[in-house]
């Protein structure tokens, strides 16, 4: 609903060399946050030069 509007507001600060913070939050039932869970406990726990990239990708479907 204010996708749109908010990014405008966001692109104008940061041309304005402002600093902006925007925090959003989601109710998840517990099924999902489990299931997000498990592949964040794998990537965490994994070993290999490929661990950095899959916790910033289960991360990012957290924050998506």
């Amino acid at each position: 609903m204010y996708l749109e509007a908010t990014t405008r507001h966001l692109n104008e600060y940061g041309e304005n060399g402002l600093r902006t913070l925007a925090l959003a939050y989601k109710r998840l039932n517990e099924q999902e946050y489990t299931e997000w869970n498990n592949e964040f406990q794998k990537a965490r726990t994994s070993v290999g030069t490929d661990r950095e990239a899959m916790l910033e990708e289960v991360s990012d479907l957290m924050e998506r």
